[in-house]
């Protein structure tokens, strides 16, 4: 289709095009103009009061009427959850009659208004920090389906995009309601039934001690009860348990596991020199490395040294590791006796304490998927990455940030693991994803959709591998001469494999 603009002379057409600017911005204005008169003076001949008079005077919330805040929330979240009270699918005795008061476009004007505003700092609330609490909200409780909530909600709570709103400062009876409202099916499921899932794996205590935790701010809690917040979030089944936090000796040889501990979790900020990305260790290797299938420390560490067919020869666990920040990371390697390697095999090394050597342990790596009934599709992958992936890691695979750390991380493009890393193979990504994804959701995608996302998302563009020789068409004879490649194929139309950068 022509647009319409080149019909007109150059002139006319920037004449125009800068009008419907000025009428967008006149009526993006207007909009504020009608929600700031709303949430400030409300809609009497409406019987509507003023938003501030519940959720005060800066929209910062109420902790003594459990009024949320509703300041920077964002506009998208804030007029879902307006239509939701309007439209009944959401109820409150409050909200509920007065939501169905305002027009669309008031409820739209209110929203923008709300969202512009600046995010106010949290001012912990009088509820103290549960340690409890601090633990589900940073640790979660991976093996029984509940990922840490700042896995989403971003670091203490801050919010992330539209999806993900602030926890950080809420009142605690608000949180409380809102997670019982969603384990009786009282609320909206929201975005993939993932918030229902969560809360219903959640008992009466710890919902209170996880709301007492985002209430304080996000807030570290006093350090006492290790060994009763560890016992409460401990995983139960039939794969090997490694030792818990609290049993880390506070010696030098502590000191460099709770170091290699830190460096998995924050890879960029702790091992900045060697990486190359916004991804961590724990991207992949979920709960801090303690996630059976989810390539748990405790299994690799006793598998090394190993021979591996990638690189033609025995490597130890160090020269693993070294592959992980060049392909992975798409960064160098750190040398053999590095601090950042020393206190990452370190962290492995106590995790599999009581593992036994040599043996293939239950959990370790991705469980291996059954051969797909239809060879993997990146169309109908790309249909199942906008339902079940999009909202996490954008519709265009690039993640998502907030306050400068990476909270989704990138799957393809220019801040993702490159084409030498073992993700970069559609059996790996899709065995991950079937065990693991969507946070919280795992297991819940078919085989076949499992096959069909890891092909789409495998099929896009990412930064070249390091072994690079000659061409794209001799490194995939020589590195990626296998079905499960798609590096140097046509896929959706393009070659693949010629990679990408800042």
């Amino acid at each position: 289709m022509i647009p319409f603009t080149t019909c007109l002379p150059r002139a006319g057409a920037i004449g125009l095009l800068a009008a419907l600017v000025a009428v967008a911005a006149a009526g993006a204005a207007e909009d504020g103009s009608i929600g700031a008169r709303i949430v400030r003076q409300g809609v009497p001949q409406a019987g509507v009061p003023a938003c501030v008079a519940c959720h005060g005077g800066q929209a910062e919330g109420n902790e003594a009427l459990g009024a949320p805040r509703l300041a920077g929330v964002g506009a998208p979240y804030i007029l879902e959850q307006l239509d939701a009270f309007a439209g009944g699918s959401r109820n409150d005795a409050v909200m509920a009659p007065m939501a169905k008061l305002l027009s669309p476009a008031q409820r739209r004007a209110v929203a923008q208004y709300l969202g512009a505003l600046a995010a106010p700092s949290v001012a912990p609330a009088s509820v103290p920090a549960s340690a409890l609490g601090e633990w589900i909200a940073e640790r979660g409780r991976w093996s029984e389906g509940v990922p840490a909530c700042v896995k989403c909600h971003g670091a203490n709570g801050a919010g992330v995009g539209a999806a993900f709103p602030p926890l950080a400062g809420l009142p605690q009876a608000y949180i409380v309601e809102q997670l019982d409202a969603w384990k009786r099916g009282a609320r909206p499921p929201g975005p993939l039934d993932l918030m229902r899932a969560v809360a219903g794996k959640l008992s009466a205590d710890e919902v209170k001690a996880v709301a007492a935790y985002f209430a304080a701010g996000g807030a570290h809690a006093a350090p006492a009860p290790a060994a009763r917040q560890e016992a409460a979030a401990a995983p139960r089944g039939r794969f090997f348990q490694p030792p818990p936090e609290s049993a880390i000796p506070d010696n030098e040889f502590g000191r460099m596991v709770r170091l290699g501990e830190a460096i998995f979790r924050d890879t960029a900020g702790e091992a900045h020199d060697y990486v190359g990305n916004t991804l961590t260790c724990e991207n992949c290797h979920l709960d801090g490395g303690r996630l059976a299938n989810a390539s748990p420390l405790w299994a690799a560490y006793v598998a090394y040294p190993a021979y591996r067919s990638k690189n033609g020869h025995v490597n130890t666990f160090a020269e693993r590791m070294q592959g992980c920040f060049r392909f992975s990371m798409n960064g160098k390697a750190p040398p053999l006796g590095d601090k950042v390697l020393v206190a990452l095999e370190t962290y492995a090394y106590w995790m599999s304490r009581g593992a036994p050597v040599g043996e293939t342990l239950p959990g370790r790596g991705y469980a291996k998927l059954p051969a797909p009934a239809q060879e993997p599709d990146y169309a109908r992958g790309e249909r199942v990455y906008a339902q079940r992936c999009a909202l996490c890691h954008g519709a265009d695979g690039a993640g998502q940030s907030a306050r400068g750390k990476t909270v989704f991380p990138a799957l393809w493009g220019p801040d993702s693991f490159n084409w030498g890393a073992g993700m970069a193979a559609v059996n790996n990504a899709a065995a991950f994803v079937k065990a693991n994804m969507p946070l919280g959701l795992g297991g819940t995608l078919g085989d076949q959709e499992a096959w069909d996302v890891a092909a789409f998302l495998d099929g896009h563009e990412r930064p070249q591998d390091p072994r690079f020789v000659d061409s794209v068409a001799a490194t995939r004879a020589k590195f990626h001469d296998s079905r499960y490649s798609l590096y140097g194929k046509t896929v959706n139309g393009r070659l693949v494999g010629v990679g990408t950068g800042h």
